[in-house]
């Protein structure tokens, strides 16, 4: 079964779809091992990870599509892919859908952010597109998924509501639905808000507004907010807010500065740490293949 027809049979399961975030190769195959059922590559961690940049939209789509080449072929579940702002405007944005679904990606994210550097700038305001230019760029990204492989899932994240109001997202998003995309991401509410129990009641309304359960939502909610209280509200998939880049960080930090202050370093390899090497996929299929074919 193709990945994309794969998403799609998950997506349609009871229950919300959690997806964690990935960064590499083996921090998806580690998504895999656990036992969920789809691995998110997500922008805000490959930029510094793979290209030592900040994720402020300064890589190009080739970088991004071949990256997210290698990392879908290092798994057998469904990849989703953080494609920024589709690498340009509707036309550039149809050639990079072409070629995430020629390398083997089940999904990509599409935000309506312009000015990706300055958005991403704490002090200042979100830009986003003009409603009519991202409908247009959509329409191009259906286009091509029409014509090359229809199981392949359009999101289209929607950060208007920084700026313009919700009434703005629950626009872009209902025509976004009309034009074929799949899943909506309302980028909103604000990630530093504390979620409060009567929270749930305003989501649960806002996600009604754009067509939920019918269409399907990817839940967004302040910190605190949980895969069940996502679910409760009406939405069908959850990316925990948590990255776990920096946990991969501080876990570094400590081996290498063990290793600069003393010269050596001894981790703790017990069988816990072998049988999770032994988790990762294909480390069983390289060992028999040697065993079989190599003298």
């Amino acid at each position: 079964m193709k990945k994309t027809t794969l998403l799609r049979k998950t997506l349609n399961e009871p229950h919300v779809l959690v997806i964690p975030a990935a960064h590499d190769c083996l921090s998806a195959r580690v998504i895999e091992a656990v036992g969920f059922k789809a691995v998110l590559l997500a922008s805000s961690m490959t930029g510094d990870a793979q290209f030592g940049l900040p994720s402020i939209g300064l890589t190009t789509a080739t970088e991004v599509v071949n990256l997210s080449g290698y990392v879908a072929n290092s798994i057998d579940i469904p990849l989703i892919v953080e494609a920024e702002d589709g690498f340009g405007g509707a036309l550039a944005a149809y050639r990079s859908t072409e070629s995430f679904i020629r390398a083997g990606i089940a999904g990509i994210v599409i935000s309506d952010r312009q000015h990706l550097m300055r958005a991403r700038d704490p002090h200042n305001l979100v830009e986003v597109l003009p409603q009519k230019e991202y409908l247009g760029k959509m329409g191009a990204i259906v286009e091509a998924r029409n014509k090359l492989d229809k199981d392949f899932i359009i999101i289209s994240r929607i950060d208007a509501g920084a700026v313009i109001g919700d009434d703005e997202v629950v626009a872009r998003a209902k025509a976004c639905v009309k034009l074929g995309v799949d899943i909506i991401q309302p980028q909103t509410p604000p990630p530093q808000a504390k979620f409060k129990e009567k929270d749930k009641e305003g989501l649960r309304k806002f996600f009604i507004a754009m067509g939920a359960p019918k269409v399907m939502i990817w839940g967004m909610g302040p910190h605190g907010f949980t895969a069940k209280d996502c679910e409760e509200v009406g939405a069908k998939m959850w990316v925990p807010r948590y990255s776990p880049r920096s946990a991969v960080v501080d876990a570094l930090f400590g081996v290498y500065q063990e290793i600069y202050e003393t010269g050596d370093y001894t981790p703790e390899r017990g069988p816990r740490a072998l049988e999770n090497s032994r988790r990762l996929k294909g480390n069983d299929f390289w060992l028999e293949l040697e065993n079989k074919y190599v003298p």
